[in-house]
């Protein structure tokens, strides 16, 4: 049976410790497999929407899914993501003007500071392609990670 995966630490403690690194190469899988048992991109599969819960314990593993012939897979692509969920903002607006949907804690290479929060809206498939927003970049594309 698939379980979702969750950090079990103190998300503003690894956010201080982390915060002028990288945890292992700075890809944005790193973090979630360092941090908890979730394992390889190969096994990851979606679970919920994000958007859709209205619950989600922080540490929560989330990521963008692709459908490739037919399933939503992890695709370890540019423009996808994977972080671990934070809590739910409920319209607080980022500093870009944007209602904030929810924040996750993350990391990517070349992000200035290495591990931190950011806040992400969520956009309809017609919006994300009218101002052309990538999947890492929509609360609407991220999915609970879930493993067998």
């Amino acid at each position: 049976m698939a379980r979702n995966v969750i950090y079990q630490g103190d998300l503003e403690e690894l956010k201080e410790k982390w915060a002028n690194q990288y945890i292992d190469n700075g890809q944005c899988a790193r973090l979630p497999q360092v941090l908890t048992d979730v394992g390889y991109t190969g096994r990851w599969l979606p679970g919920p929407r994000v958007v859709d819960l209205a619950f989600l314990l922080p540490g929560t593993v989330i990521a963008n899914f692709k459908l490739v012939n037919g399933y939503l897979k992890y695709p370890n692509e540019h423009n996808y993501h994977a972080g671990l969920f934070q809590r739910y903002e409920y319209g607080r607006v980022m500093s870009n003007g944007e209602p904030c949907h929810f924040s996750m804690i993350d990391q990517w290479v070349n992000k200035r500071g290495g591990v931190g929060e950011r806040g992400l809206a969520a956009y309809t498939p017609e919006e994300a392609k009218r101002r052309r927003k990538a999947p890492s970049d929509n609360a609407s594309e991220f999915y609970v990670v879930v493993v067998p």
